[in-house]
């Protein structure tokens, strides 16, 4: 099995280690990375890892991501989405009286607008640099301690608000407005940075509102440069391996790492290149100019090698990361 990238479509019910266990299972690849967990009643997409593209995890995790999400209002739970407890609710009669009370309370918004004043300012609040309580439901540690393994024994533990950015938040579509016996939900993509929880962004604008609010549905659409149009289902990915052809849904690791310019080496220096010894400027045989210094590296013929840079001290080329076992051209 080829090393790279395979972007999984997650569905609801499973957690994203189960995915890696499937993907593990399926590919015979001990070695295997997801690029960010997504809770089990989330669904989108998964980018997964094989073999030596493990090495690329963490600069894919550290990418921006966009959300598809549905927000409750008149309901807070424990796990800050509707699969929780419920901690607070407030009625659908109530939740609109205090929200259109807030509403008729702005400046006049334009007769245009599909979104109440109201949700638009709260967007807008919630749009920027902001700060969040990792939630006690995470898999982030404090002191040692997973925040989860913590909340499922009832223990509460103190932790620090950590920087968030929301990039902005488009395509809002809010229900039940017009209708106060419906339920209301606002229904939003919010494009953020790393580390951004959507049901704790749920729960905080609720918050700001003085209403109740929580996460009912979440989607992640993009990350990592994927998105939902080349995402595959465990069992697409199923059938594509029984058909012998699961290869071909394996994204090569130099596509992830193509905002570094490409340095090929001549035949002679191969061999050097697949034990990631220093090279000299007397084995690279063309080169793309670099601003960083670092390089994707290739054999004549191709063939992805290794990320190197070049130490303007010592004036060679090394070895950054390694990306292949075994060369796949000789001479």
């Amino acid at each position: 099995m080829k090393n790279g990238v395979i972007n999984v479509y997650k569905e609801a019910g499973m957690t994203s280690f189960q995915v890696v266990y499937q993907i593990r299972k399926l590919t015979g690849e001990k070695k295997i990375g997801h690029t960010g967990t997504l809770d089990p009643d989330a669904t989108g997409v998964l980018p997964v890892c094989i073999g030596k593209a493990t090495k690329l995890v963490d600069s894919l995790m550290d990418s921006d991501k966009q959300y598809r999400a549905t927000m409750l209002f008149g309901r807070k739970t424990d796990t800050q989405d509707i699969s929780g407890k419920t901690l607070e609710s407030m009625g659908n009669s109530e939740l609109h009286r205090i929200l259109k009370e807030k509403d008729q309370a702005l400046p006049i918004e334009s007769s245009n607008s599909s979104v109440p004043g109201i949700f638009t300012e709260t967007f807008r609040q919630f749009t920027g640099k902001i700060e969040q309580l990792p939630p006690m439901y995470s898999a982030v540690k404090v002191g040692g301690v997973k925040l989860v393994d913590a909340a499922r024994k009832g223990r509460e533990i103190e932790r620090k608000a950590r920087p968030a950015v929301i990039y902005n938040i488009e395509d809002i579509h809010i229900s039940g407005w017009e209708n106060n016996e419906e339920a209301l939900t606002a229904e939003f993509t919010v494009n953020c940075s790393k580390g951004t929880y959507i049901r704790t962004l749920c729960e905080d604008m609720g918050a700001y509102l003085g209403i109740p609010a929580c996460m009912e549905k979440l989607e992640r659409t993009r990350t990592s440069g994927m998105d939902l149009s080349s995402a595959h289902t465990l069992s697409e990915i199923q059938n594509a391996k029984e058909e012998g052809h699961l290869e071909e849904m394996i994204i090569p690791i130099d596509r992830f790492l193509m905002n570094f310019p490409a340095l090929t080496v001549k035949d002679e220096a191969v061999r050097k290149l697949l034990f990631g010894n220093y090279l000299s400027a007397e084995e690279i045989e063309m080169k793309e100019e670099s601003e960083e210094g670092r390089y994707r590296v290739y054999d004549k013929h191709g063939s992805f090698y290794a990320l190197y840079y070049y130490d303007n001290n010592d004036h060679w080329y090394k070895c950054e990361k390694m990306f292949i076992d075994e060369p796949q051209h000789q001479g």
